[in-house]
């Protein structure tokens, strides 16, 4: 225990050295590099280029890899599958099929209400899965498979209306490849309530979930009301991750990748996995972005497509381990 402690103290402390690094250089970094003195200069003042454009992205890169990576973690815990994440239960693929309908089949939609519509989806699409896994109660094997099945099947239809409007679809695409362009304090504010309140509820809520990772009978002997616990957690992963997605679109992997990481660096206890995760994940998605922005200048590659880029391949190694086991 004394270890473990240890090694989480050691990994926190990495973890938020390498956030500071990254964050200086997501300021200094883009399609014009930014001088020390003017970036310092820039918030001081809360006026320029810094302040008005990168700070805000900056900052809600930081809430989508929290947000994404407790998701993933508590989704996670949930099912007592590593595979499991916001992405492959659904959540981000009920918000996008919703966001592809309005730019596309709606006329004249409202930019302003397509964060809400983004956030409904990813709702209704999770109390889908929750509906087609319930029977007597949820297993957590029938939630991963009903999860995988509806998102195949939302992903299919994402692609025929796409495919129907192929001539007018970038937007759509954009949105789909999770982007942080043009993003403001505005979207910021969007995000930041989902992100405290959800940490909070997933923090209060580590001794559910370690003792979830028990057989059935030992939880249900322990006195745990496990439907309704299950339920409540689901609810605050759909809360964390539908807020990502009602601003920044379907960014995938993160949800995957890091809790398993987290679990790697200092054991299965979330007291610890979901501080590490938090930590973890803002630093992968504020150097995924700014990757995105300095590696083919003034071309903006997506944190969606950075993100899958670090994490397809890392999905395959999880498969062929478990296989391989």
């Amino acid at each position: 225990m004394v270890n473990q402690k240890r090694r989480f103290l050691l990994v926190i402390i990495a973890g938020s050295v390498l956030l500071a690094v990254f964050s200086v250089l997501s300021l200094r970094l883009g399609a014009v590099e930014t001088p020390f003195d003017q970036m310092i200069e820039e918030l001081t003042s809360r006026d320029g280029v810094i302040y008005t454009y990168r700070l805000p992205r900056l900052v809600i890169a930081m809430l989508i890899g929290i947000n994404m990576s407790l998701s993933g973690a508590i989704l996670q815990g949930v099912t007592r599958n590593p595979l499991a994440a916001p992405d492959l239960m659904g959540i981000t693929a009920g918000g996008g099929l919703v966001t592809v309908i309005m730019i596309l089949a709606v006329p004249q939609y409202s930019a302003a209400m397509l964060p809400v519509y983004a956030f409904a989806g990813a709702v209704c699409a999770s109390l889908l899965i929750y509906a087609l896994a319930y029977r007597n109660g949820v297993k957590p094997e029938r939630l991963t498979l009903c999860g995988v099945a509806v998102t195949g099947g939302l992903h299919a239809i994402i692609t025929l209306i796409i495919v129907k409007f192929a001539p007018s679809a970038a937007q759509a695409l954009v949105w789909l490849k999770g982007s942080l362009y043009a993003r403001s304090w505005e979207h910021v504010e969007m995000v930041w309530p989902w992100t405290i309140a959800g940490a909070l509820l997933a923090l209060l809520s580590c001794r559910n979930l370690n003792t979830l990772l028990l057989n059935e009978e030992s939880v249900r002997g322990l006195g745990m009301r496990i439907d309704r616990t299950r339920l409540f957690l689901i609810a605050v992963a759909v809360g964390l991750a539908g807020s990502v997605v009602a601003v920044a679109g379907a960014i995938g992997f993160i949800g995957l990748v890091i809790p398993h990481l987290a679990r790697l660096l200092v054991g299965s206890n979330f007291r610890y996995i979901l501080p590490t995760s938090a930590v973890l994940g803002a630093v992968l998605v504020i150097a995924a972005d700014t990757a995105g922005r300095i590696i083919m200048p003034p071309i903006e590659i997506p944190v969606g497509i950075m993100t899958s880029l670090i994490g397809a391949p890392y999905f395959l190694y999880l498969l062929m381990r478990r296989k391989l086991g």
